[in-house]
């Protein structure tokens, strides 16, 4: 079944990209059509948007691509920063664009949590815009304090049951992906603990530093130097398999909890309209930039695992994601911001 999404995803992006064409000399036509396209793109310097503030792991990986992919492509790539909206205004840029491929998006995982959490949210992932491929996955870690008495993920379940409503923890904000892994684990495990939203995980690590919290799900990039350091204790890594930065970490899967898997993924998509020859051609160029031994570097410092997944693929994922986070929110009664 999964096959058949796939090969028919990649049907839909053929014929939104050859619209009129099939008139010239049928497939031959078609395809000597897609190459065209293909070899003319870009014609112009490309925009990439990045729905976040400087200087996150976004912004990180965004900035690491354009480098890599100017030369590539024979054109600038100039990333425009757009935050607010949790994605929205971003998404909004990518809307009001030439389906060319010269605008592309970097949307978060926020892209298919969001329409659950956000009412009458204005896009249809799936359906307004194209996939071209994931960039990262951003594993979170579930941390205490490094001078905390739990060692393991069992004495931090064991203390919550012991002593019901006296834990907290810390999220980067209601509807975040911290937040999620955090409730969906905390209604796993059967825990009554009290949640506590913060405006960004700046000021939510500094409030489990401060001991002002217990726990939180904490994302590599802001985790990895704390724990290295021992300012932090990594208890469990979110996703199901476990990372090359921190080997010696379970998962919350192996810790009790099978089927427990989160990966906070990060990705670039167009407008849907754009020629698949011009996608195709993108996802390309991503994929080479991340094999960059530069790029795969920067990523490994900070915990990120390169994507590179095909479009069709990818558009799987969305589908899939955006009906599995439905489901999840519905369930928990988790309310965005």
């Amino acid at each position: 079944m999964g096959l058949i999404h796939r090969r028919r995803s990649v049907l839909r992006l053929g014929a939104g990209g050859a619209t009129g064409l099939l008139w010239a000399g049928g497939a031959t036509g078609l395809l000597w059509a897609c190459g065209a396209q293909a070899q003319a793109f870009p014609s112009r310097p490309l925009r990439l948007v990045v729905p976040f503030a400087p200087g996150g792991p976004t912004d990180l990986m965004a900035r690491a691509l354009a480098k890599v992919l100017a030369p590539a492509l024979g054109q600038s790539v100039v990333v425009d920063n757009k935050p607010g909206g949790g994605g929205l205004i971003g998404f909004g840029e990518l809307a009001k664009a030439p389906a060319d491929g010269h605008t592309l998006a970097f949307p978060s995982i926020l892209a298919v949590t969001n329409p659950a959490l956000v009412p009458n949210y204005p896009y249809d992932v799936a359906r307004d815009f194209l996939p071209v491929t994931v960039v990262g996955f951003i594993p979170h870690l579930l941390v205490v304090r490094g001078d905390s008495p739990w060692r393991s993920l069992a004495d931090l379940v064991g203390a919550a049951r012991d002593k019901p409503d006296t834990l907290s923890y810390a999220s980067s904000g209601n509807g975040t992906s911290a937040h999620l892994a955090a409730a969906m684990f905390v209604d796993r495990a059967g825990l009554r603990v009290a949640h506590v939203p913060y405006r960004g995980a700046s000021p939510a690590l500094q409030d489990l530093l401060a001991g002002q919290v217990q726990f939180m799900f904490l994302d590599t990039t802001l985790a990895l130097a704390q724990v290295r350091a021992g300012r932090l204790r990594a208890l469990a890594i979110a996703p199901a398999r476990r990372i090359s930065a921190l080997p010696e970490i379970a998962s919350v899967a192996e810790q009790g909890f099978p089927g427990f898997d989160i990966r906070a993924w990060y990705g670039l998509m167009v407008r849907a309209g754009t020629p698949a020859a011009v996608v195709q051609r993108l996802y390309e160029e991503v994929r080479a930039a991340l094999a960059n031994p530069e790029v795969r570097e920067l990523f490994r410092v900070q915990g990120i695992d390169p994507g590179g997944m095909p479009p069709a693929e990818f558009g799987l994922m969305i589908r899939e994601d955006l009906a599995h986070w439905r489901r999840i929110v519905d369930k928990l009664g988790i309310k965005g911001e």
